[in-house]
């Protein structure tokens, strides 16, 4: 590459399709877990979605990813191209997810969202009771709950696929300051 050049270089990578990869193998990795759990029994299908929510697997995959494409690309990626791959990884992953869930509760088991519901309010209980909460405290909470009403139907997968991916675009912000290498501006001549 010459130094004086005033050509415009262009990525060595398409940081969009590689995004769209990544998000792949990440909503099939949470499918086998989601789908896995739950064929291995209620209580494990609750656990491991209770575990998932706080085990940051898809941002591991995407920063092991993003510092192999930061690789590919000369050593540089820029904050611009690190938050298209992941942002573009976890809405293909949301999708994928939204669509595995609304096939898991609406046709597979109808049933599902009632079961995990009751099992829910259940474990609360007894979480509460191990806390050490009054009698009368318990039966407020568990009250308030059992209000509540348990659906998930299109709608609340919707939104709350949307309310992911306002989650997700931190945390992709977040992931794309950690992978980024801008390069220097000697060499963006």
């Amino acid at each position: 590459m010459d130094v004086f050049s005033t050509e415009q270089e262009t990525p060595l990578v398409d940081f969009k399709r590689e995004g769209i990869k990544i998000g792949i193998i990440n909503g099939l990795f949470a499918m086998i877990l989601m789908y896995g759990s739950y064929f291995m029994g209620m209580d494990t299908f609750m656990n491991q979605q209770y575990i998932s929510a706080f085990l940051p697997y898809m941002i591991i995959v995407l920063l092991i990813a993003g510092f192999q494409l930061r690789k590919k690309n000369g050593g540089y990626l820029s904050f611009k191209e690190a938050i298209k791959f992941t942002f573009v990884s976890y809405v293909i992953a949301a999708v994928i997810i939204a669509l595995g869930t609304y096939i898991l509760f609406n046709l597979i088991d109808k049933d599902l969202t009632e079961k995990t519901f009751k099992l829910g309010i259940e474990k609360s209980r007894a979480l509460m009771e191990r806390m050490g909460a009054s009698d009368d405290e318990v039966e407020k909470t568990i009250g308030k709950l059992e209000k509540q009403k348990a659906e998930t139907g299109v709608q609340n997968i919707i939104l709350g696929t949307g309310m992911e991916l306002i989650w997700a675009f931190v945390k992709s912000l977040l992931i794309s300051l950690v992978i980024r290498k801008e390069k220097p501006a000697f060499l963006q001549q």
